[in-house]
């Protein structure tokens, strides 16, 4: 179980790093604006599919299909080309918004800029002793629930973008029963759904570490480079991201799934 823990850790950090998909370039874009919990909740998501794509691999269908009605089952099995493909337009599609939204909504990044003449060191002061100033005068309007819950949101749909954009690609899954099945016939992991949990669960782990170094590098680098630079570098990830929404839509038209 730990073996598979550990190798599941390796992999999913070792996999994730190819700088290709949309939950990519979804997270460099939180690493341009700063906002590291956002993309590291955009990579979790994404994990959350990959672990899931592990555990039908190891037979979790199986699982599932027992404690499902057989009404359900014969639906599910009689239009299975039909959810994968409407799986797929969905996130294709939400992936070419999302890209849109990226392009076309103004973002500050005014917060990048700083005075060369003050010590970083009294930059942070100023801001922490406004960030009180705006708290105090605010506390008693806002009591920080209306705060919170605007955090969390955004917290949450960022998790369900890296979910949706990750089920935008249909060979996916094949590449992770692949990996599964190899992992098999080497020996490296037996066919016990509970290694099969822990190896999931270390993928997500890995994959989520790998996205949280991800952003937290894009943030720290954008703090050197000035604002218009920043605004080009988003629209580039907008832009990008329209590019593969368009490009997973074409494949799909010619692969006739």
């Amino acid at each position: 179980m730990i073996s598979g823990l550990i190798l599941g850790i390796i992999l999913g950090f070792i996999v994730t790093i190819p700088p290709l998909g949309p939950t990519y370039f979804q997270i460099i874009q939180q690493g341009l604006k700063n906002q590291i919990k956002n993309g590291i909740a955009i990579g979790a998501g994404a994990g959350l599919v990959d672990m899931i794509y592990i555990l039908v691999s190891f037979g979790g269908v199986a699982l599932i299909a027992s404690l499902l009605p057989d009404s359900i089952l014969n639906y599910f099995s009689n239009n299975s080309d039909l959810l994968k493909l409407i799986l797929a337009l969905s996130g294709s599609l939400f992936v070419i918004i999302y890209g849109l939204k990226i392009i076309f909504t103004k973002q500050d990044f005014s917060q990048h800029l700083a005075d060369p003449e003050k010590p970083e060191l009294k930059i942070k002061i100023e801001k922490v002793e406004k960030v009180f100033k705006k708290t105090e005068s605010r506390i008693d309007k806002l009591l920080r629930t209306k705060v919170l819950e605007k955090h969390h949101s955004n917290i949450t749909m960022s998790f369900i973008a890296g979910i949706v954009s990750c089920l935008s690609s249909p060979t996916l899954p094949a590449s992770w029963f692949a990996i599964v099945s190899y992992l098999k016939s080497y020996g490296l992991i037996d066919s016990n759904f509970i290694t099969g949990l822990f190896l999931a669960i270390g993928v997500f782990m890995g994959a989520t570490f790998w996205f949280y170094l991800l952003v937290k590098f894009v943030s720290k680098n954008s703090l050197k480079i000035n604002p218009a630079t920043l605004k080009i570098l988003n629209n580039v990830m907008g832009m990008l991201l329209v590019i593969i929404g368009v490009s997973i839509l074409i494949k799909l038209y010619f692969s006739g799934i």
